[in-house]
């Protein structure tokens, strides 16, 4: 059942992503659904990401010592000020590291 339904949800997002992306298939959108579909990204991100900043085993993460947030603020940040992704990635990493690093010592 299981290799059953993620071959369906794989089947189900190539033929998504094929139809509205291929530059053989001339498929024009309204501009209003084009407008929407541009806050997919981020709201997916949003969706997978809040959790694992702010959840521990099903319990919310001290502030003073959640390393997660911190280095998520720093994330958007560097993403408001334009830095590369791979810049922004690996500073990013290397700030949670190194934070989690010195808070675990403490």
């Amino acid at each position: 059942m299981t290799w059953w339904m993620i071959g369906a949800l794989a089947t189900i997002v190539f033929f998504n992503r094929y139809v509205f992306l291929s530059p053989h298939i001339n498929i024009r959108l309204p501009t209003f659904i084009e407008r929407m579909l541009k806050y997919s990204a981020p709201c997916l991100l949003t969706a997978i990401c809040l959790p694992i900043v702010f959840f521990e085993e099903n319990q919310i993460r001290a502030l003073p010592t959640n390393a997660y947030l911190y280095a998520a603020i720093l994330c958007v940040a560097l993403a408001y000020w334009h830095i590369k992704i791979i810049y922004n990635v690996i500073i990013s990493l290397l700030f949670f590291y190194g934070l989690n690093f010195v808070l675990n010592a403490l």
